[in-house]
């Protein structure tokens, strides 16, 4: 049986990490590309129009097939967004983000408040209220706090001899 593509989330200043499983046979093209421009280490900012997420903007924005979409994202998954240009509200640049769901109640949505569809990716296992909460927390202090660091880079479990 093949192993499932990783990646960690690391918050860079304070250190709260989680491991999220790849969604290859879901979203293989988005799994790819991401997988491919990993590491990536920026800001994250939080979800101004869809509730509890945060999202980090991607260096060199690319529209991707669209695949395993969804608008209603649960809590510790994650997304690929990408928008054209196609809204009087954006900065007349195309953008991409990587999107983090951490609470429920999140409808996803773009430019203005529109309804959007984004592409899941990546999964954060576990329950979000016991499982991982110091990464949680640490979304939400972008939220009170401004922009924190974070990286995402490529997971290698090592076995222990």
């Amino acid at each position: 049986m093949p192993t499932r593509r990783k990646i960690r989330l690391t918050y860079v200043a304070t250190g709260e990490s989680v491991i999220a499983d790849m969604l290859d046979d879901e979203a293989p093209s988005v799994c790819a590309h991401v997988w491919s421009i990993l590491p990536v280490e920026h800001k994250v900012l939080h979800g101004m129009y869809s509730g509890a997420e945060v999202f980090a903007i991607v260096d060199q924005p690319k529209q991707l097939p669209p695949e395993n979409l969804c608008q209603l994202p649960l809590p510790g998954e994650i997304l690929w967004f990408f928008d054209g240009m196609s809204s009087v509200a954006n900065s007349k640049k195309a953008i991409s983000e990587i999107c983090i769901v951490y609470n429920r109640g999140v409808v996803l949505r773009g430019p203005e408040g529109v309804p959007t569809h984004c592409s899941l990716f990546a999964r954060i296992p576990g329950d979000w209220k016991h499982d991982w909460t110091p990464f949680r927390d640490a979304c939400r202090r972008a939220r009170w706090e401004g922009p924190q660091l974070l990286r995402i880079e490529r997971f290698e479990e090592t076995t222990l001899v």
